[in-house]
């Protein structure tokens, strides 16, 4: 059922562009100096939703009262065709925001992927 379900989305015009940065590992130098890996940009169709499966929160963004203060969950969950082939450490840049690729899991038998997106607040190209 899933299957159908995915199959529908990945056909209408419910997916999303989203610009993939798969960061490359970084490497020494001849001085020993830690050289930072180079980024590599493209473009990947997907579709987004909020929230994940796997997530306390119900949606994407969600506040939580607890002791002392709010607790906020910026989550995503990504289906993509298996052609795209995002990596654990790429970086993914959705509505203006830049998300760390957290969870992957294979969906081979329906032919895509699912990704747990979390925002970063620290990462830029």
């Amino acid at each position: 059922m899933a299957g159908l379900n995915m199959s529908r989305a990945f056909n209408s015009r419910m997916l999303s562009k989203l610009v993939r940065y798969e960061v490359l590992e970084g490497h020494y130098d001849d001085d020993n100096n830690w050289v930072k890996g180079a980024t590599r940009k493209s473009t990947v169709f997907g579709v987004v939703l909020s929230g994940n499966k796997f997530s306390q929160f119900e949606e994407g963004q969600a506040k939580v009262s607890e002791d002392g203060g709010i607790r906020i969950s910026d989550y995503k969950t990504l289906y993509i065709k298996d052609k795209y082939n995002l990596q654990m450490n790429d970086k993914i840049f959705y509505a203006g925001v830049y998300y760390n690729v957290l969870q992957r899991s294979d969906e081979y038998e329906y032919n895509f992927r699912s990704f747990i997106l979390e925002k970063s607040e620290d990462w830029k190209p």
